[in-house]
């Protein structure tokens, strides 16, 4: 029996030991600190408003967990979404994906750029979406434009 007990407490050590391990890897990518989870996707602040979104599988799914006041997208290369506030950001993003206008208040656009700086789109009014994003000529976002 003893040694039966020895064993499972070395194994569950060994399992601490491997989610501890695991654990740590992801705390890098979380700088921000506060994580949470809704609509079963993981929520991790990045900091200066931009939150990770880590399990997304459905445009609807990136509808739902994308806060009030954000703007959130979703890179199918990338494999995680990202919300903004308001805000510009740059953006390094390539190929399909979507996105979901979630802003409230007077400025409920977000403005798209290319290389070169020049506007390539606006998105409509929030609420709105795009379900067919191609975020390749996409460089930066300019959150919340009027």
């Amino acid at each position: 029996m003893r040694r039966i007990r020895t064993t499972v407490s070395a194994l569950a050590m060994s399992l601490l030991a491997v989610t501890l391990t695991v654990g740590g890897a992801n705390a890098s990518t979380d700088s921000g600190g506060t994580q949470e989870v809704r609509s079963g996707v993981e929520r991790i602040d990045l900091g200066n408003g931009v939150t990770m979104l880590r399990g997304v599988k459905s445009q609807a799914q990136l509808a739902a967990s994308c806060a009030s006041g954000q703007f959130c997208g979703y890179s199918s290369q990338a494999g995680y979404g990202l919300s903004w506030g308001c805000g510009s950001t740059g953006i390094s993003w390539s190929g399909g994906g979507w996105w979901y206008n979630n802003l409230t208040g007077t400025r409920k656009k977000v403005a798209m750029f290319g290389s070169g700086g020049n506007r390539i789109y606006t998105t409509p009014n929030a609420p709105s979406q795009d379900t067919t994003a191609n975020w390749t000529p996409v460089y930066s976002l300019l959150v919340c434009v009027a």
